[in-house]
């Protein structure tokens, strides 16, 4: 899917002579000096004042289009008529680059035509460099290579003859775009990393940012997805340093695609969507319709063929109003894609033809362009030949002879030309075929692997799990058998004693001590219960199997698992003293009641993010931090038709950059060997499975909020 490099060097196109990097400042000081100036009654026809509004219109054409056209208006016209040729030429040059941005191609060429033609007119010599290499980039926009190329090499001999070496250099960065789209990566690559060289020597942040980004496409192009993504992501942060909002589309764009191509579809249709937002509000067409492909490519991957078709044929109408092949190529494939996969043969059919005739128009356009020449051969021997007839009667016919047999040579020729060509397709379909298959076992063998990873990290996780389980419940149950055994072995002395007592005949004395051996006997049996109770819940909650739905205890089942949490966590950190003892409170609301959960499911995750609250805390008072108290907290709240639990801390919290990522399944922060990165995205799935929600609230160093709501029914 190469959708991604259509705009990348138009910013490279926008100096010239008169408007050089240098020489603009900022909107700031050019809208105070265009204030200044609009004082004077003939500031209309004020040089002073034109250079001024188009170098404001300049710094808007990139990232503000309509701004800038609305500042030229009727601007050209008075350059004109006042004699100011070159302002009326910069005028409408500036014009065709807010209508490039735009994404309106016909548009600009057609004022980057009357710049050209009032340029060569006058011979304004300097200002035509820069003119044709933008003809040059709509050329390359609106997929017609040949013609491109032809501009951009009289574009270096135009610069070469006024010394311009920055137009000089942005020519020979659009003719390296054009071997890429030809497949020319190693020249490419070459020629956009001497183009970053160059950049960086001149300091200039919007060609070093083109550089990154022109790299990482061709980095994506060679399957190098890391290097692809470092380059963009490099291309991105000068971008938001530059505050271009055009250059952060198109680089959104390019992330999105990068993501995509790793399968990653839940970041591809982020960044598609963000770059989506920032097209539609600065109204870049261009972009715009390459995030409705993008998406529409995500949406056919992930089985939302309603969502793909309709994103799909937005981006086809978008594409037919610019008149841009290569997006017209891309979005008629994807929609044909998506109709044959809905079952629907006709509209599938007639985007794939759709797919193919514009397919053929990228690729064959210098076929058709020497067609064309030796058509116009033809034609003028024909005419010869017509003249030499019409002087030699006599050789008419042996002419008309040759005519024919030339015709039906050519006839020949063409057939057995198009015999050889199917030929080779055919051999090169089944070489393609070949390579898919190679590819598609690979990607299953690579499914294989990941689920069965998968499988081992998700056991993995179980087990941990199951393991602090069992160190609460061993700590749990201690308590019990502490006071079964103290109060046996206190009764079997109170036994000798009675007997000792009996032999004297202290009846009265036996008596009194029979009656501490029943309240020991009953102490005994109460905690003996309490046991069997703490091991019959325990078992019931670490069952395995798909459990149903009960009525549940809410609160009894937090308290529960606080407590056993708390007890696994001791036995696994024998340090923690009274001194550094965590704290834990409830804070439960009564009115609750029992809550219709599988319990076994809901306990798992509780247990869960106990055990990362106490983790939390325990690694925040590894930083010995004065006056530190840790705490872990949990509180219940009935509210209208749900329930909320939260689970409080005061430990290290969540740093701001991965909050969103905590629920991703395999994300963790733990050290390797700590933890499967699954807890939490298991815990969030049972949640959203009893149709509740897991969210949490955290300040970096502060602590974090874990809150679960369930729908109370």
């Amino acid at each position: 899917m190469r959708i991604g490099k259509y705009i990348i060097i138009l910013l490279l196109t926008f100096a010239c002579p008169v408007l050089s990097i240098g020489q603009l400042g900022n909107s700031s000081d050019l809208l105070q000096k265009i204030s200044t100036l609009k004082q004077k009654s003939a500031y209309l026809t004020d040089t002073n004042y034109v250079i001024a509004v188009n170098q404001l219109a300049f710094l808007y054409a990139d990232s503000y289009p309509d701004s800038a056209l609305n500042l030229l208006q009727g601007q050209a016209e008075r350059c004109i008529k006042s004699g100011d040729l070159l302002g009326a030429t910069e005028t409408y040059k500036i014009m065709g680059n807010a209508w490039q941005t735009k994404g309106n191609f016909e548009k600009s060429l057609e004022y980057y035509n009357r710049a050209f033609e009032l340029a060569a007119k006058n011979d304004l010599q300097t200002a035509i460099p820069a003119i044709l290499n933008n003809i040059g980039l709509v050329r390359i926009n609106q997929g017609n290579y040949p013609e491109a190329l032809k501009v951009l090499y009289q574009t270096l001999t135009a610069a070469k003859v006024v010394n311009d070496k920055y137009v000089s250099g942005s020519a020979l960065n659009n003719i390296a775009t054009v071997d890429f789209y030809l497949g020319k990566m190693n020249e490419a690559d070459s020629a956009y990393k001497g183009s970053l060289q160059i950049a960086l020597e001149m300091n200039d942040t919007i060609r070093i940012i083109n550089a990154y980004n022109n790299i990482g496409e061709v980095n994506m192009e060679q399957d190098k997805s890391t290097d692809a993504l470092g380059n963009f992501e490099k291309a991105y942060r000068i971008a938001q340093l530059k505050n271009s909002p055009e250059m952060l589309a198109l680089i959104t764009n390019n992330l999105a695609n990068t993501y995509f191509r790793k399968d990653n579809y839940m970041q591809a249709i982020t960044q598609y969507e963000n770059a989506l937002r920032i097209s539609k509000q600065n109204d870049y067409g261009l972009e715009a319709t390459k995030s409705l492909i993008g998406l529409a490519n995500v949406q056919y991957k992930q089985g939302k063929l309603k969502d793909a078709l309709a994103n799909g044929l937005q981006g086809i109408n978008r594409a037919q109003q610019m008149g841009q092949t290569q997006l017209l190529r891309d979005a008629n494939k994807i929609v044909s894609a998506i109709y044959e996969k809905s079952g629907d043969g006709m509209d599938a059919l007639k985007h794939f033809k759709m797919f193919m005739f514009f397919s053929d128009s990228l690729n064959n356009l210098a076929t058709v362009r020497a067609a064309a020449n030796e058509k116009a051969n033809y034609r003028i021997k024909q005419k010869e030949l017509e003249f030499e007839k019409s002087s030699i009667q006599q050789r008419w016919l042996m002419f008309s002879a040759l005519a024919a047999l030339l015709s039906l040579g050519i006839i020949l020729f063409i057939i057995a030309h198009n015999k050889r060509r199917l030929k080779i397709n055919n051999i090169d379909l089944q070489h393609k075929n070949e390579i898919i298959n190679t590819q598609k076992r690979k990607v299953e063998e690579t499914l294989s692997t990941l689920k069965s990873t998968q499988a081992q990290l998700i056991q993995s996780e179980k087990m941990a799990s199951l393991g602090v389980l069992t160190s609460g419940i061993a700590h749990e149950i201690q308590n019990p058998l502490n006071f079964v055994n103290n109060f046996s072995e206190l009764s079997n002395e109170l036994m000798d004693e009675m007997k000792e007592e009996l032999g004297k005949g202290n009846y009265e004395d036996a008596q009194e001590i029979a009656n501490d051996v029943k309240q020991n006997l009953e102490k005994i049996n109460h905690h003996g219960k309490r046991a069997d109770a703490i091991v019959k819940g325990m078992l019931q909650h670490s069952r395995t199997g798909i459990g149903a739905k009960e009525p549940t205890d809410i609160n009894a089942l937090c308290n529960e698992f606080l407590k056993l949490s708390y007890n696994g966590f001791l036995a696994k950190n024998h340090t923690v003293n009274q001194v550094t003892a965590i704290s834990t409170n409830t804070d439960f609301d009564n009115s609750i009641g029992k809550l219709n959960v599988i319990p076994q499911e809901i306990g798992r995750v509780l247990l869960n993010l106990f055990n990362n609250a106490f983790f939390a805390v325990n690694e925040k008072l590894k930083t010995r931090e004065e006056n530190y108290s840790p705490s872990v907290s949990i509180k219940t709240i009935k509210n209208f038709n749900k329930i909320q639990i939260k689970i409080t801390d005061n430990g290290c919290g969540i740093p701001e950059k991965i909050i969103g990522k905590i629920f991703q399944p395999f994300f963790t922060t733990k050290l390797t060997g700590e933890g499967t990165g699954l807890g939490l995205s298991l815990s969030y799935d049972i949640i959203k499975a009893h149709e509740g929600d897991l969210e949490v609230e955290s300040r970096e160093g502060d602590g974090s909020v874990f809150i679960i709501s369930l729908p109370f029914t």
